[in-house]
């Protein structure tokens, strides 16, 4: 999975303006705003071929590097 999350970190970081740590919140803290978050969804299905589903774009799959490097772990392996 860090691979993944090597991948994804900058892709946040593009959208946040700053560095940013594996644990780090970044939904519930607004790093990410709404708009933000349809720009990263769109980004990771770009960088990693999927789709992802409006319902899925919730604080357990977005709110750090790590939940969103899980999230897409699973979607890459279906």
């Amino acid at each position: 999975m860090t691979k993944i999350i090597e991948r994804i970190k900058p892709l946040v970081e593009e959208i946040t303006f700053k560095s940013v740590e594996i644990d780090e919140a970044l939904y519930t803290s607004n790093l990410i705003d709404s708009m933000g978050t349809v720009d990263l969804a769109m980004m990771l299905e770009e960088e990693f071929n999927i789709k992802i589903d409006t319902r899925d774009i919730i604080e357990s799959n977005f709110d750090s590097l790590e939940k969103l490097g899980n999230y897409i772990a699973k979607r890459i392996n279906k």
